[in-house]
């Protein structure tokens, strides 16, 4: 027998056992504490009103216990899922006894233990067309639990409803937030017509009406993470936090509704409260989602998110479960292992890698095609992604107990095969910056040049350390910082002053959404921080004839002082270097990058490379300085004493610079980087 079906006879005995006569005298003592707020007429009135749930999740657990504990009686629950670990972060039910059992069971379970005497009709397919009126019948309100992706089965739930003269209340989690709306059945707009829904929008369109609709000032716009919002994966964050706040408005709505208190306002009207921000937005939206204000907003949003498919994000797969640490590279731990590489950072985002993989071991191999530009001189800045996307393998295996082992360049006659990674299953900790590659991204945004505890700092330079031969410098002097950046400016105006680096920047921004998603690769336009200005600055310069007219009148000096401002704006500035230029030293140096990077990303400091300035120096030591036109090769000549002089070595007059970087406090970036499927990388 389920636990929905055996417990109430057994608690009620419970019940007698501790003193109590019968259900009367049980619930007189239970829900005493309701007095003064409700009289004992109402509350009974409470006991005998019927409240049907559709959805026991996030939302619809927290509604069902807050209501049992209100002193509502009686509820006709809806519920198909079952409990799983993913849930945990906000859903009532969701523990480690429940995981794997329907949640309508467990959170039956879970209400009986509170009262065993409540009324209940049970729907463990859910709520479909078929079943929809049976489910809404005898009730005499709607409370809304539904999961917000499923949105035409919430359509058809209030549509039915309100056919059916039952008042439907909606609250949804938003952030931190609770966003509430009440549809009566003789009073106000209906669902449809609040929304403005229309059969031929799709799934999509709908998504973001009900969105807008729902929290038309959004509290929740300054601090939610776009780049976690996936309409097409039916994905989104949400906190219990605001899920039991949900449960309190809903609640009390409930309270008001039955007992025909004062008060009461349909939609139009609406209310959201926001505890992180401390906003409180009520009004009337006059024309719901007709409103013009409110088209405005449904067309930038999907401008934004519909016409290029979806927001702009690297998708990333959790870790999957497995019972016992495994002994080899079963499917899905290698493809975990292989997704944390493909995230690894690279020159404008190419992924210039590609893996040979089987049980016990991956090859890392380069794709040199897909970076020949003037940076990448001699592949080595493909190099220093391979050494990156070779650590996040390294930091991955980790979560599953597993050791790694690197024969760098193990085929000499193959310089395409970079490394052999080897996987030994020997029950190493995970190392907790494995946690940190799908949040690891670049901030182009403007620092505010806060100090970085002195803490933070000693851990980076830590990492620094992680492999020998490679160290890491940080500049947090001012004076110093502005020296530093003058010399990124003056390579900053040649790289926008050299048509081959332009023609490589133009062909790796993705200037539509849809651009990007279909090649799944180099930078959106967004993700580069210019603002509109900047934006339409790019779309004019793509021509090199333009470039050119621009730069003429000035603008490779405006624009490079981006740079020189960002350096100086920055908290501290960073220099990766090797004892030589060897591809083992850009390699090992790539791997220590990445830690570092990581580490910040943990520390919650932004990053930024800036990398004009140092690629440039590897071509002069590598010789291959004649790939410059003569007077961009003369201004360069001049900067290398003072570079040395700055940033060298004197012990190490050969040494190799991997990145300069920089990093601070910058604001939320909203659209990052995407990758490529894993399976494009595999042979």
């Amino acid at each position: 027998m389920t636990a929905s079906e055996t417990p109430a006879g057994d608690l009620r005995a419970r019940i007698k056992q501790l003193g109590f006569q019968n259900r009367h005298h049980y619930l007189e003592v239970a829900l005493g504490r309701n007095r003064g707020l409700v009289s004992t007429a109402e509350q009974e009135r409470l006991l005998d009103a019927r409240i049907a749930i559709p959805g026991l999740g996030g939302v619809g657990g927290g509604h069902l216990i807050t209501l049992t504990r209100m002193g509502f009686g009686g509820f006709r629950l809806a519920e198909f899922d079952h409990f799983e670990p993913a849930n945990v972060n906000r859903q009532y039910g969701a523990r480690l006894d429940h995981f794997g059992q329907p949640k309508l069971d467990a959170m039956v379970a879970e209400a009986r233990q509170i009262n065993p005497y409540l009324d209940l009709a049970l729907f463990p397919d859910g709520v479909n067309e078929q079943n929809v009126s049976a489910f809404l019948e005898g009730a005499d309100i709607v409370v809304d639990g539904i999961d917000f992706f499923a949105f035409d089965i919430r359509r058809l739930i209030f549509n039915r409803a309100r056919a059916m003269g039952i008042p439907v209340v909606t609250a949804g989690p938003v952030g931190f937030s609770a966003a509430m709306l009440v549809f009566m059945p003789d009073q106000g707009m209906s669902f449809d017509e609040y929304f403005a829904i229309r059969d031929d929008m799709s799934l999509e369109e709908k998504l973001l009406a009900f969105l807008v609709g729902l929290a038309p000032r959004a509290a929740q716009r300054d601090y939610i993470d776009p780049n976690r919002i996936d309409l097409y994966a039916r994905q989104g964050p949400s906190v219990a936090a605001a899920c039991q706040l949900c449960a309190a408005v809903a609640a009390t709505e409930a309270v008001r509704i039955v007992l025909k208190r004062p008060g009461v306002r349909p939609v139009p009207a609406y209310f959201q409260y926001d505890p992180l921000v401390r906003k409180f937005h009520r009004g009337r939206l006059r024309a719901g989602n007709r409103h013009p204000w409110q088209r405005f907003k449904l067309n930038r949003l999907k401008s934004r998110w519909l016409n290029g498919k979806g927001p702009l994000h690297a998708t990333w797969t959790a870790a999957p479960l497995i019972q016992s640490r495994p002994r080899v590279l079963l499917s899905p731990v290698r493809d975990y292992i292989l997704q944390a590489a493909v995230h690894a950072p690279s020159g404008d985002n190419c992924q210039p890698w590609r893996f040979l993989a089987d049980r016990r071991q991956i090859t890392l191999c380069m794709r040199p095609e897909v970076d020949r530009s003037l940076f990448n001189v001699g592949q080595y800045a493909t190099l220093i992604a391979c050494g990156a996307a070779l650590e996040n393998m390294g930091l991955a295996a980790t979560r599953y107990g597993f050791e790694t082992r690197v024969d760098s360049f193990p085929q000499p006659d193959d310089p395409l095969q970079v490394a052999d990674i080897h996987f030994q299953a020997n029950g190493i900790e995970e190392d907790p910056l494995q946690r940190y590659i799908p949040e690891r991204h670049t901030n182009r945004s403007v620092y505010d040049e806060r100090t970085i505890p002195h803490g933070t700092l000693d851990e980076l330079r830590a990492q620094g350390q992680s492999l020998a031969g490679v160290e890491l410098e940080l500049i947090e002097d001012r004076e110093r910082r502005r020296e530093v950046a003058r010399l990124v400016w003056e390579a900053d105006r040649i790289r926008l002053e050299n048509r081959r680096l332009h023609a490589h920047f133009m062909h790796m921004v993705r200037f539509s959404a849809a651009d990007a998603l279909s090649q799944r690769d180099g930078l959106p336009l967004d993700n580069l921080e210019a603002g509109k200005g900047g934006n339409l600055f790019l779309r004019l310069t793509r021509p090199w004839p333009v470039m050119k007219l621009c730069n003429q009148l000035g603008a490779s000096r405006m624009i490079a002082r981006i740079s020189f401002n960002a350096i100086i704006q920055a908290s501290a500035v960073g220099l990766v270097r090797c004892r030589d230029s060897r591809p083992q030293s850009f390699l090992d140096g790539g791997r220590v990058l990445q830690r570092i990077w990581l580490a910040a990303t943990r520390a919650g400091l932004d990053f930024q490379p800036m990398t004009a300035i140092t690629l440039f120096r590897l071509r002069w030591q590598l010789g291959a300085q004649a790939a410059f036109p003569h007077r961009q090769r003369e201004r360069l000549e001049k900067l290398w004493p003072v570079y040395d002089e700055l940033l060298g070595n004197e012990g190490f007059p050969d040494q190799g610079h991997v990145m300069l970087f920089r990093i601070g406090y910058g604001r939320r970036v909203t659209c990052r980087t995407l990758r490529r499927p894993l399976d494009v990388f595999l042979r």
